[in-house]
């Protein structure tokens, strides 16, 4: 029989191998559901992982300045003289109103004993001019005369008296002679300059803030210095600038160091440890950051055995790792296997609390 003449037939053959494959398959089904289930499982990316508690730690700025003195005054000559004897070598402390320096006196002491003279003189008649006015005898205008002869006298006097006490140069306060130009024999003219003395103590540390920290500082907290070659010292913010820097649109403020014995040096390189703020951080190595496509820097955590990229603010940094904010109070933390994860995929997670 040809399946040409009698197409029915062909048509029939057809429906019957159709059906048989059907229901071949419905048999098949679970076994191909397992194997799909197999295959997603398979896909899985093992990773180890470390559940880790946030802690409450201080958020720091670190600035850089310099250590300069409390204060500084350049000494100079205030009567013309030569210099006769140097009572005070470079370097050494002194304290408020210590001789440093002797002038030679000239003739004052003589021309301050006519003065005195003078200035007697000069009050006799003005105390008889005063009698005779009381009496009527004297007139209006020489009583004038005779005051102002005596207050003559004694402005004479008292500049004389300033020019013999300023033969002798004193400290203006206590602190080191850090310099001095002149020695014995030199001639010294008015004005000039006779040596520098600076206060050390307290010590003062220049540095710049940024406009957004300079708002979680405060006159009056702490701050932590840190030198070459000397160990750290506690000190006191005294001063925060009301107006930016011009250009860089920082902010000066002044740190004072306590410095009794004079141990700290002005002129130092100091890094400045300022804290701003108390914040909830976990502490990670370096290693374990990430970046994700976007480029925000962060950490990649598990939720429910899914990847998930965990955004991050660095609070603060040490020698080993950083305190990393903005994470919640607990956290699972990919530590090996991070770097072959992205944020959605799913894993196997090994723990190392279980590892241990």
């Amino acid at each position: 029989m040809s399946f040409i003449r009698h197409p029915y037939v062909l048509a029939s053959l057809i429906a019957l191998a159709l059906a048989a494959w059907i229901l071949s398959g419905v048999g098949n089904a679970p076994e191909q559901t397992k194997r799909a289930t197999l295959g997603d499982a398979d896909k899985a990316t093992e990773v180890t992982a470390r559940r880790v508690q946030a802690e409450t730690v201080m958020r720091e700025v670190n600035l850089y300045g310099r250590t300069q003195p409390d204060r500084m005054a350049t000494l100079r000559a205030e009567v013309k003289g030569r210099v006769l004897e140097v009572l005070v070598e470079r370097g050494a402390r002194v304290t408020s109103g210590q001789p440093l320096l002797q002038l030679h006196q000239r003739d004052l002491p003589q021309q301050l004993a006519r003065a005195r003279a003078e200035l007697k003189q000069r009050q006799i008649d003005f105390d008889a001019s005063n009698k005779l006015a009381q009496q009527g005898l004297q007139g209006r205008l020489r009583q004038a005369e005779v005051e102002t002869e005596l207050v003559k006298a004694r402005a004479e006097v008292k500049r004389l008296e300033l020019d013999l006490a300023h033969t002798t140069v004193r400290a203006p306060f206590d602190g080191v002679l850090n310099d001095r130009f002149v020695e014995e024999g030199d001639y010294l003219a008015i004005g000039d300059k006779i040596g520098t003395v600076a206060d050390l103590d307290p010590l003062v540390v220049n540095a710049e803030i940024t406009e957004m920290d300079v708002v979680g500082v405060a006159v009056g907290q702490t701050a932590q210095a840190s030198f070459i070659g000397d160990a750290p010292v506690a000190g006191t913010v005294r001063y925060i600038a009301s107006v930016s820097t011009e250009g860089t649109n920082t902010f000066r403020i002044e740190v004072a160091l306590p410095n009794p014995d004079g141990r700290l040096r002005a002129g130092k390189s100091t890094e400045l440890q300022l804290p701003l703020e108390a914040s909830k951080a976990i502490y990670i190595t370096p290693a374990l950051l990430a970046l994700d496509e976007l480029g925000n820097l962060g950490v990649k955590t598990v939720e429910a055995d899914i990847v998930r990229f965990l955004p991050i603010e660095v609070v603060k940094a040490d020698g080993d790792g950083i305190w990393t904010g903005g994470v919640p109070d607990e956290v699972t933390l990919i530590t090996i296997g991070q770097g072959f994860v992205r944020d959605g995929d799913p894993v196997l997670v090994t723990y190392e609390e279980a590892a241990q």
